[in-house]
């Protein structure tokens, strides 16, 4: 066998084609158990959010594609649901969208588990890579940007969340992108200043607006938000650093000129706005409508108890002991060796730009502690964005980040010819004495009874063992620092970093792959069943098995839900909620239920079947007015309530009056797509039709007979459609503006860029 030269490695690494190369070949190891073709070897990304909820909305999509419609309504969960308008669909995220596409023209609407997990491999290959190219601008040496880029690509925290929740992933993989452009774009500007029309911009700005609109449509506002603040800091940051000097802006308007003098802030703020217009514009056809349903949602408002939760103070020990506070989600560890390049970084030189990084890590350490630490509280009042978001640990991406350029930095410092190698000996010294203070306190957890369960002692163990090897090969790598060639030194350097990364972080990826929504007694009688109903599932199966198997169901996992419905649902005695929406099929661990049968049972999973509940559509005679939902709740729960025949609305006025000796009776529903339905009513005199469908306003349209009809709320959260008598068919739609406005403003912002790039370019020739 030929022996690996290592002397040409550094050579090849210097290469940035083979440095990418690396990071694609990195990932593919990575992943080996999701990729391997070997079905005994195979795992799966585990069961969670990722196969639940990402997954059963690519799935739910896909189908939509497949039949030639946009799904921009489901009725397989949360009792009828604005799809495209809940933000984690990502319709128009550009990666997926094309990806879906591509699935379904090969294979249908049969879009796979495995599908989505190529996605998510795919996103740690872009991340790497924008991290390359970021590290590689601002800190100049190759192998100190590949440094960055293992760390951040297979640190702790893009490694720990994401396995459930992609749409982290996906927005945040644009973040370095987003920070290469405007690094590029402002060195540009600061290094030729000369008079610039107001309406031109760079190439770089209106690829780092492109960017951030994609991370906008990728699907996850909260890092999203983090995505933004850090690209508005970066950028006032380096603006910052730029020389002092005055531009000369020009607005022309046909043969009428304009010309001013403004200084360098004025001019990069223009800069700045412009880059958010594009972005805005790029990503409107999300937004519009997610803004739309925001107003409508559970996610109005949060309390200060909901969003202020983040890690706890003692996480910061998983940097040296991973797996302490979680077994499988050590969000902050980046690997002892980038640990330490990253803490070198700031004892070597302490340059403005480690300082900046440095900074940007404690400063969102603070505010991930949540209600632990009180810089959080300051961002919670003051600070936009954050007041809407639980979960304040996700600023590990940030910290996460930062770190990983900081450790770039300090592999940088620690390959440079000129190093002091008794400076840099002292500093290494500090790592061993963090590590050991922060075993001593574990121990010291341990013996007070924090810790005692003898599996978490054996894991900690295990964990403890890895570490002590890995600083033990890191430390032979320092000693070696003047002994060995550069070109060695290299290469161990960067296998150390893999090895450190894989080792702590692949754990996360060795799901046995076992269908997950496999066919059932249970799920086989509900497909049986052709008739229009509505299921509830009492936590047996896993979320959003209505689109998995072709349900109804009245629950779901999407943290997004309508506030009225969810209202209605909190307060309503079980019983009359479900016959309100349609319920027939009750998915429990119960033996039984009043007024139900059992019809199937898988283990101590039951399938009761009941036998009082509502149609999905039904003739109201008597409307009631009453605008108080906490008193039409009260009047619904008790006894006395007829839902069949009494309809409160909240409206100002009941549009018809009660008709002595009209009877209340079911309506023929007939569904043709989520988007449109038909109800065959026959109205025996002047009253309401009640249906068990989620009142959404914005976007529903009803017709009666082909004439316009309002859609009032009923009941607190149903649809209702008022009918003269004789009336015969009343049809629904929803045709959003929202949706409609929003992509055209994206189709006139992607034109506008695509002609003002074409004009940049033709100017330039």
């Amino acid at each position: 066998m030929k022996k690996f030269n290592f002397e040409n490695l550094k050579s090849k690494i210097q290469n940035d084609g083979f440095a990418l190369a690396l990071l694609v070949a990195l990932v593919l190891l990575f992943f080996w158990r999701i990729l391997t073709p070997r079905l005994a070897d195979r795992a799966i990304f585990p069961p969670g959010d990722f196969s639940d909820q990402f997954w059963m909305f690519r799935v739910y999509e896909a189908r939509a594609f497949a039949a030639g419609r946009l799904p921009l309504w489901s009725e397989n969960f949360n009792g009828g649901h604005p799809f495209l308008a809940d933000v984690q669909s990502a319709i128009f995220y550009p990666l997926s969208l094309i990806w879906t596409l591509l699935v379904v023209a090969v294979r249908g609407e049969n879009f796979t588990l495995f599908d989505l997990e190529l996605e998510a491999v795919a996103h740690f290959i872009l991340a790497g890579a924008f991290t390359y190219l970021f590290a590689r601008r601002v800190i100049g040496a190759r192998i100190a940007a590949l440094v960055s880029a293992i760390t951040f690509t297979f640190g702790g925290y893009l490694t720990a969340y994401p396995p459930q929740q992609l749409a982290i992933l996906e927005t945040a993989t644009w973040l370095p992108l987003i920070l290469f452009f405007t690094e590029r774009g402002l060195a540009r500007e600061s290094s030729s200043p000369r008079s610039s029309a107001l309406v031109r911009v760079p190439f770089d700005f209106i690829c780092a607006g492109i960017t951030l609109g994609i991370a906008a449509l990728a699907g996850h506002p909260q890092t999203f938000l983090f995505v933004a603040y850090a690209f508005a800091i970066f950028f006032a940051w380096r603006v910052i650093q730029l020389p002092i000097a005055n531009y000369e802006l020009r607005i022309t308007f046909y043969t009428l000129r304009f010309a001013l003098h403004a200084s360098r802030f004025t001019f990069y703020i223009l800069r700045f706005t412009q880059i958010w217009l594009i972005a805005a514009g790029i990503s409107a056809a999300q937004w519009l409508p997610t803004l739309e349903y925001q107003f409508v949602s559970t996610r109005a408002t949060m309390t200060w108890a909901e969003a202020a939760r983040g890690f706890p103070t003692l996480d910061p020990l998983q940097m040296i002991l991973p797996g302490f506070v979680s077994a499988f989600q050590s969000p902050l560890y980046i690997g002892i060796l980038p640990l330490w390049f990253a803490l070198f970084a700031l004892w070597h030189n302490r340059t403005a730009e480690k300082k900046f990084w440095a900074l940007f890590a404690l400063g969102s350490l603070l505010v991930a502690f949540g209600f632990y630490v009180f810089a959080y509280a300051i961002f919670y009042l003051f600070v936009p964005g954050f007041a809407l978001f639980r979960g304040q640990e996700r600023l590990a991406f940030v910290i996460s980040f930062a770190l990983a350029l900081l450790a770039g930095y300090g592999a940088r410092d620690w390959l440079a010819p000129a190093l002091d190698l008794k400076r840099a000996r002292r500093a290494w010294a500090l790592l061993p004495a963090g590590i050991v203070l922060g075993l001593l306190f574990v121990c010291t957890l341990y013996i007070s009874g924090t810790v005692r369960q003898s599996n978490r002692i054996s894991f900690l163990g295990d964990r403890a063992a890895l570490v002590t090897l890995l600083f033990g090969l890191a430390t032979l790598l320092v000693a070696a620092r003047k002994t060995v060639s550069a070109n060695v030194l290299a290469g161990w350097l960067i296998a150390l970093i893999a090895f450190d990364l894989f080792s702590v972080n692949t754990q996360a990826y060795n799901a046995e792959p076992k269908p997950r929504f496999s066919a059932t007694p249970i799920s086989e009688t509900l497909q049986n069943d052709r008739d229009i109903f509505r299921v509830v599932d009492e936590g047996k199966l896993p979320g959003h098995f209505g689109i998995a198997y072709r349900l109804e169901e009245i629950g779901g996992i999407s943290p997004l839900k309508i506030a009225r419905y969810e209202t209605l649902r909190d307060n309503l005695p079980d019983e009359k909620f479900w016959a309100l929406w349609n319920v027939r099929y009750v998915i429990t661990a119960r033996p039984g239920l009043a007024n139900a049968e059992l019809v199937a049972n898988d283990g101590d999973t039951r399938l009761l079947r009941l036998n009082d509940t509502l149609p999905r559509a039904w003739f109201a005679p008597d409307p009631r007015h009453n605008p108080n939902d906490a008193d039409v709740i009260a009047a619904m729960a008790s006894d006395a309530f007829d839902p069949w025949r009494v309809a409160y609305l909240a409206d100002a006025a009941p549009p018809t009056r009660a008709t002595a000796g009209a009877d209340a009776h079911a309506a023929e529903y007939l569904r043709l797509t989520p988007e449109r339905a038909r109800v065959i009513v026959n109205a025996p005199a002047d009253g309401v039709l009640v249906l068990s469908e989620n009142f959404y306003y914005p976007g529903w349209r009803a017709t009666v007979d082909g004439m316009p009809a309002p859609i009032l709320r009923a009941n607190v959260a149903l649809t209702a459609v008022p009918v003269r008598a004789g009336a015969g068919r009343v049809d629904f739609e929803f045709d959003p503006w929202s949706v409609k406005i929003g992509i055209a403003l994206t189709g006139i912002t992607c034109a506008a860029v695509l002609i003002a790039t074409a004009i940049g370019f033709q100017r330039r020739k």
